[in-house]
């Protein structure tokens, strides 16, 4: 006899790659850290363990102020805060398979400062040239399209608890045809 028939060999593979996928434990906890960033962040990466059905590498950081670790594309407001470099934040959501050089995001950051003090020192160039022409340097208000297209009426709040027109009595005049009115004769 040649043994079971391989559907069961089939069945018996499937259910134990399942059983497997549920032993998370046997992964890595503690990543290896790839690097810095002058922020003080540090960015760690588990590697890919297909085996375990994580086909690609964890990848997270810890910020200087909480030391709390954050995983991006996981939790949508990991690191909300936290000052990251963009090739970092590329490294974390791979779209890069390398983490930057110091280098290279030494270089990143003072070409943005660079932009910085270039866009200060046109505005100020700008708004001397509007002082002496006589104009108005302040920005322009908002245009049409840019207006809020909700109509306000005065019968509504704009902000709960707060209406910005006065109040009225809205009973006023209302008269309850099932009371006695005085001098009715009722």
């Amino acid at each position: 006899m040649a043994g079971p028939p391989k559907t069961r060999g089939m069945i018996k593979y499937v259910w134990d790659n399942f059983i497997k996928s549920f032993k998370v434990g046997k992964r890595q906890q503690v990543g290896d850290v790839m690097g810095s960033d002058p922020y003080g962040n540090t960015y760690y990466e588990l590697p890919a363990q297909p085996q375990l059905g994580k086909r690609r590498p964890t990848r997270w950081y810890n910020t200087v102020d909480t030391d709390k670790k954050d995983i991006i594309a996981r939790d949508t407001w990991a690191g909300f805060d936290a000052e990251l470099p963009s090739q970092w934040e590329s490294w974390l959501r791979h779209r890069r398979a390398d983490p930057p050089t110091e280098k290279e995001v030494m270089q990143s950051l003072a070409l943005a400062e660079m932009k910085k003090m270039n866009a200060a020192k046109l505005e100020e160039a700008r708004h001397a040239e509007m002082v002496a022409a006589g104009l108005d340097p302040s920005p322009p208000g908002l245009q049409d399209h840019e207006k809020t297209p909700y109509p306000k009426y005065a019968d509504f709040e704009v902000m709960p608890g707060e209406k910005e027109f006065q109040e009225k009595d809205k009973w006023e005049k209302f008269k309850n045809p099932y009371s006695k009115q005085p001098g009715s004769g009722n």
